[in-house]
């Protein structure tokens, strides 16, 4: 028997398999889409196929394509080989696409069959591709990886122990890029294993639940949903994308316990007619970007299920804060500041705010979080300059802004590049936009720092109108000047129609700044 300091991600199938064969591994709305005996058989006989065609441990597996059964099957299989998987985030344009792949360099394209069209410019960027299967079925002349895992002679084992160890790199992770180029994260065995067991002990996850993700699998928290599932015994539900209608659905059914969301989520769910209170639905876990207190307190009306804010740097540094029920419950309760906090570190997370020379500093004054843990990333590939830029001495450089209170809670303030500077004052948007977004026209909002002859920079925001609202650009100033210094309250505001975001969803403060000069 191995030892359990031994077992790896590629393992987790294998050990749910043992403990409950008959229970759903996989669900989709329409009911049990594969048992945790499914899920290893499909897994193991998928890895040996791979193997016997030659793929090894070390080279990679792109997947591209929407949630899916056959996107955990190859996940799990790549990780029992010791491939590494790389995701492909299928919401960029075909020529960031090509680029990532030719980062990658697969040996192997696994992709659902919508995307067959991009295949030769994706076939053209990857010179060491050898292998290209589909997730859901044949495609002009490609097999699926079903066919693929059920053609092998001799058939696979039904059950492959995975041939890894801590040190081995399994996934290379795609970052956000808000202020340039997406960059490539390698994460170790070690890493994972490390932050999956954070976030089960940390939100307490039981065999036998059924968890929902609203974000997909290629990216982080949704894969790391995958896995606090298969590890423990509980189930995922998997829909192709997130649906408000969908999901309320999945939650209403009772069969869905736990759900993670981000905020344009959470107000999707709670602005369509069918939201209320779903007696089965024990937590909800938010997170992703900045979500205003009033917006949080909706969320507790309509569920009254647990809450929980999850925060960190999550594709390099793993999950680093986390506001807990009991801290929802107190601010419920009557200390409604800690709505606007992202909590205190989680269980295993060494975490310090530093100033730009690498001291800590004291409660109340604004620093970079700084962490230390077993969820540090191993860097960024092919580039160590970068990473030793990020990692120093083993913590991570978050870029992420705080502070911290008496009791030891933390108050986000902006990125360390988002940051204005004017007329000597350091101005962090974040506090901004927390009171611009509580004002009941505003849906959204984002600030940036625009060149001024006197002041060096000015404080310029945009703002997206809630359902129905009708913004008074002077009215929101009034409003920030009476909750805000008066060199923090935006020299101008400007309503418009959609923030610049990314394919992940985050806005992109360089093209609005762009915008926003152009509109001056």
């Amino acid at each position: 028997m191995r030892s359990l300091a031994s077992v790896g991600p590629g393992d987790w199938p294998t050990m749910s398999a043992h403990a409950y064969p008959d229970a759903p591994a996989l669900r989709t709305p329409d009911g049990v889409a594969l048992t945790f005996a499914g899920l290893e058989a499909r897994a193991s006989r998928l890895a040996s196929a791979l193997r016997a065609a030659g793929i090894a441990p070390g080279e990679r597996i792109a997947i591209l394509g929407t949630d899916s059964v056959g996107y955990a099957v190859t996940l799990f299989a790549s990780l029992k080989l010791g491939t590494i998987g790389a995701p492909l985030n299928y919401r960029l344009a075909a020529a960031e696409l090509s680029a990532l792949t030719a980062l990658a360099d697969p040996a192997v394209l696994v992709l659902e069959s919508r995307y067959a069209h991009l295949l030769d410019d994706l076939r053209a960027a990857a010179p060491g591709l050898r292998l290209v299967l589909t997730l859901d079925g044949p495609s002009a002349g490609i097999a699926s990886i079903e066919e693929f895992g059920d053609a092998h002679d001799p058939p696979g084992p039904a059950s492959l122990p995975a041939a890894t160890s801590d040190d081995d790199v399994l996934l290379w992770m795609l970052t956000s890029g808000t202020t340039g180029t997406p960059r490539v994260v390698a994460q170790t065995q070690r890493m994972l294993k490390a932050n999956t067991a954070k976030g089960v002990l940390e939100q307490g996850f039981q065999p036998g639940e059924c968890l929902y993700a609203g974000t997909p699998l290629f990216h982080v928290s949704g894969m790391g949903w995958l896995y606090y599932a298969i590890s423990r015994g509980a189930a995922l539900m998997l829909l192709p994308q997130f649906d408000a209608a969908a999901v309320l659905g999945c939650l209403r059914s009772g069969v869905v316990t736990r759900c993670l969301l981000v905020p344009s989520m959470v107000v999707a769910l709670l602005d369509h007619p069918d939201a209320g209170a779903v007696p089965a639905l024990r937590s909800i876990a938010y997170g992703g970007s900045a979500m205003p207190p009033e917006l949080v307190r909706r969320l507790h009306e309509t569920f009254g299920c647990d809450l929980y804010n999850t925060f960190g740097a999550g594709t390099e540094g793993g999950g680093q804060t986390i506001l807990r029920p009991a801290d929802h419950r107190a601010a419920f309760a009557g200390q409604p500041h800690l709505l606007g906090s992202i909590g205190r570190p989680m269980f295993g997370v060494d975490l310090r705010l530093c100033d730009a020379d690498g001291n800590e500093v004291g409660v109340g004054t604004v620093g970079e979080i700084r962490t230390r843990s077993d969820t540090v990333m191993s860097g960024y590939v092919g580039n160590p300059e970068l990473t030793a830029t990020k990692v120093v001495d083993g913590w991570i450089r978050s870029g992420d802004m705080a502070w911290r209170d008496d009791e030891g809670y933390l108050y986000l303030a902006g990125r360390v590049d988002d940051m204005i500077l004017r007329g000597g004052e350091n101005v962090f948007p974040a506090e901004i936009e927390n009171v611009l977004v509580d004002h009941p026209t505003v849906a959204e909002a984002a600030v940036v720092g625009l060149p001024d002859q006197r002041w060096g920079q000015i404080v310029v925001a945009a703002v997206v109108a809630g359902p129905g609202a009708v913004p008074d650009p002077d009215e929101l100033r009034a409003h920030c000047r009476s909750r805000l210094a008066g060199y923090k309250t935006p020299a101008r505001v400007v309503v418009v129609a959609a923030l610049p975001k990314n394919a992940s969803g985050k806005t992109v403060r360089a093209a609005l700044a762009a915008d926003l000069a152009v509109t001056t």
